[in-house]
This record gives structure tokens, sequence and C-alpha cells, in this order.
């Protein structure tokens, strides 16, 4: 079962904005029996592909079910515009990003990024006590997971909060925040699993595959300095969208929540 929250997100531009928070619990799991939690980015799309931003969801609950794995999820969607995504899905401005959009587009925005420390707060300090009180969870297990910028950001989240125990970031757009996000990495005291992923046919308007892979090595190289355990796949062929996601998301969660 679904439950479907309705929730008021701090932005930069105002003060609350109304968003839509989804709670999965399978229900082959006793209610009251205390569950690990995973907060998903892009939320929107992580279910069925009748909410889905592009008609493709990565149908987590199917998923969940086939794998047996007692896991509750809990999706927050994404701001509307997909302009405002750019700024809650990372901590640092960047040209970067200016790129990926265009020029034209770049002319409408006075600043691009930077609004994520925002977003990531509300989840942890706001969002998090909700859910632990409102459902059966195991509040020191905690997992955090997103696509693309939704990668970035989870990434930032496990540099940010220690007690985020595993992290999954798939074709991460590392192209975004590459510099700040590798130093907060370098920088932190990170204890967590993660899972990271990449196919070798991603692009995104001017972001080319070889923009990610590049970026994405430049990611591993970092993380594996800091002696963490880690798994990182690249996919021959696959290209950036939901149904790669889809398709690797057994993977991600095989890994981990150990499911042999």
């Amino acid at each position: 079962m679904i439950d479907q929250l309705n929730v008021s997100i701090p932005t930069g531009k105002v003060r609350g904005q109304k968003r839509i928070v989804r709670v999965f619990r399978p229900d082959w799991v006793d209610a009251n029996t205390p569950l690990p939690v995973l907060y998903m980015h892009d939320g929107q799309n992580v279910f069925s592909g009748s909410t889905a931003t592009y008609g493709e969801g990565w149908e987590i609950d199917r998923c969940i079910d086939t794998l047996q794995l007692p896991l509750m999820v809990v999706a927050i969607a994404s701001a509307p515009n997909w302009l405002d995504r750019y700024d809650e899905y990372s901590y640092e401005e960047d040209e970067m990003l200016y790129r990926r959009i265009g020029p034209e587009l770049a002319k409408t925005r006075p600043t691009l990024g930077g609004q994520g420390r925002l977003y990531t707060d509300w989840l942890m300090n706001d969002l998090k006590p909700r859910i632990d009180k409102e459902y059966a969870t195991d509040p020191e297990d905690v997992g955090v997971m997103g696509s693309s910028m939704g990668g970035v950001i989870s990434l930032y989240m496990m540099a940010t909060y220690p007690s985020i125990k595993r992290v999954g970031s798939l074709s991460t757009a590392a192209w975004a925040n590459l510099d700040p996000l590798i130093q907060a990495i370098q920088q932190a005291d990170i204890s967590g699993k993660l899972y990271m992923d990449i196919g070798t046919n991603e692009e995104s308007g001017p972001i080319t595959a070889k923009d990610y892979l590049f970026t994405n090595a430049k990611l591993i190289e970092a993380i594996a300095k800091k002696g963490i355990a880690f798994r990182y796949e690249v996919e021959p062929d696959a290209i950036h969208h939901e149904s790669a996601w889809r398709r690797r998301l057994p993977h991600a969660l095989r890994y981990l929540y150990d499911v042999t």
C-alpha cells in the first residue's frame, strides 16, 4: 500500500512549496514491525509510470516484493519546474548547470543551483522525524537514493549526515558540482555503504557520454580513498533514462541491503 502525504518544503524562493511524499511499506510485513527507511528523490518516478515525469516508473514496490526485502520507501516528489530541481539537488551554484540548460534559458535565471542544503536539512530534520513518529521504522537505518541530479544530492547527503548508512546514486550527474562534491567527500567522515552506476551511452543535452563517464570516474577515485564499502557498475550501451534505472534497481537494493 502506498500512502500519500502533502508536505511543504522550504525553498530559496518561497517559504514553503507544496509537494507530494509517497510512503510504501510492503503489506506482507506487520505494520508494527520496525523497518529500515529508504528516502528517494524524484519521488514521482519511483513507483508507477502513471505519476512519472516521462511516463516510466522504477516500480520499486514490485521490486521490493520480488526480492522479499523488508524495506520502507519514502519518495519525495521533485520541484515541478525542472530548473528549480537543479536548485534543490545541488549545494553549490555551477557553471556546468548553465551549460546544461543553454544560454537562452540561462538568461531567465539570476542563479542556478546551490539551494540543496535547504532541502536536505528539511528532509533530515522535519520529514524524517514525522515518518519515524507516524510509522514503525528503524530510525538508525536510514538510506537515500536518486538518479542523475538525485544522485548528486544523495552523495552530498552521505557527506553531510553521518547517520545515513546506505546511499544509492544511479547515473550520477557528476558533471554538476563536481569539484565541491569531491571536496565534501574528501572532508567528510563517511562510514556508510554506497552503490553507484553509470551507462556508457548517457547524454543530457550538451552533456556527452564522455562527460558522464569521466566525471563519475573522478568521483569514484575520491570515494575509493575513503575506505568505505562501495560498488560501482558500468552498464554497456545504457542510456540516461528511467527504464535503465528500473533495470538496475535490483542490483542496487541487493547490494545495499545484503540480499542474497
